[in-house]
């Protein structure tokens, strides 16, 4: 995939925005799924640039019932989720890094 800036690569891995500002201030982009969920909050400069990313797990709509099988895939979705978010936090720091013409190849 090729990307331009850090809300194309959100939309692509399924992200879908909460709050959105245009220039100053935060937004939020959030993934749900069944066990676990993600937030994802971009702070914006006055003119409008991105300048941090973090993200925030927070429980899913489904809740264990005690089944070890059901435990098992609710820890490898949160794993999963965790290191799609690294991907995203590292191209995000390399869209950064680039000049004109900025797109990134990814995932």
């Amino acid at each position: 995939m090729k990307a331009k800036n850090y809300e194309q690569v959100l939309r692509a891995r399924g992200y879908k925005c909460a709050q959105r500002t245009k220039y100053q201030g935060k937004s939020v982009y959030l993934k749900a799924h069944l066990y676990n969920a993600v937030v994802c909050e971009v702070i914006k400069d006055s003119h409008g640039k991105a300048q941090s990313m973090s993200f925030q797990m927070i429980g899913g709509t489904k809740t264990l019932t005690g089944d070890i099988e059901e435990f098992k895939k609710a820890e490898f979705d949160r794993e999963f989720l965790a290191r799609e978010a690294i991907k995203i936090h590292e191209a995000f720091e390399q869209l950064k890094q680039l000049k004109a013409p900025k797109h990134l190849y990814c995932f």
